[in-house]
């Protein structure tokens, strides 16, 4: 199972259960399936089990080729029956690999960090306005991590915005601009890079969701769900002014 960045994206595709070679060649030559697509395959197995009566039919109508036509439906009825038979048996083994997937996708996920584009922090009172902080820059990072101190203690309360690179959720490996809101009192900083690296952001406790769909399971895509703390990667403070020592900033307020 491969895990590239490129892969961990707010909604992706559900693999289908691993198997050795001659049953994977089975279900592909069987039941056409390259994804979990059961209720498709099972739409197409119900269309095909209108053949062997019509073909029966025909031979008792047709008193020249009844015999070929009742062999022909025999056929076809076994046919019908094996792909039935073996959709069911796919189906389970599908059930019992989704959580054993999605499980492998959420370790993954939990496990990666995304690049930060843009930090932007503004207080619930006055939405329209807000102050963006370059997590690249330890003096910006300082007086985010100021900001956060006096809010911890005083009780207020301003929302965070960190807009992050992933990949689209389409099949194309193009990236995407996502982006996840916590209380800035929320928002775990870590100074841990030098100045001027690219901030990173990790979801610890973010999880991979089968996606609901009327009437189709097992679940054809997951989406993620980046609850829980949110840990940010960004420059070490340095030696500059804080925000509480040079006064408020305009657009912050």
């Amino acid at each position: 199972m491969s895990y590239e960045p490129g892969l961990l994206r707010p909604e992706v595709p559900v693999a289908l259960a691993p198997l050795h070679r001659f049953p994977h060649l089975l279900r592909r030559r069987a039941t056409g399936l390259t994804g979990p697509e059961f209720a498709r395959a099972q739409r197409v197995t119900v269309a095909w089990a209108v053949l062997p009566p019509t073909v029966t039919l025909v031979g008792l109508l047709v008193p020249g080729v009844r015999t070929a036509a009742l062999g022909c439906a025999v056929l076809l009825g076994l046919l019908v029956l094996t792909r039935a038979l073996l959709l069911v048996v796919f189906e389970n083994l599908q059930q019992r690999h989704e959580p054993r997937w999605l499980a492998e996708r959420t370790a993954a996920l939990r496990g990666h960090e995304f690049p930060v584009l843009r930090c932007s922090v503004r207080y619930d009172e006055t939405p329209g306005l807000a102050r963006v902080y370059d997590l690249t820059s330890g003096d910006q990072v300082g007086r985010l991590l100021d900001r956060r101190a006096r809010e911890r203690a005083s009780g207020t309360h301003s929302r965070a915005t960190l807009e992050f690179v992933c990949a689209t959720a389409g099949r194309e490996q193009l990236l995407a601009v996502a982006e996840v809101r916590r209380e800035l009192a929320e928002l775990e900083l870590l100074t841990v890079r030098p100045d001027g690296a690219q901030a990173r952001v990790r979801f610890p406790q973010a999880r991979y969701l089968p996606l609901p769909e009327a009437g189709r399971r097992p679940a054809r895509r997951a989406y993620w769900e980046l609850a829980g703390p949110v840990l940010v990667s960004a420059a070490g403070a340095g030696a500059g002014d804080r925000e509480g020592a040079a006064g408020p900033s305009v657009s912050a307020r």
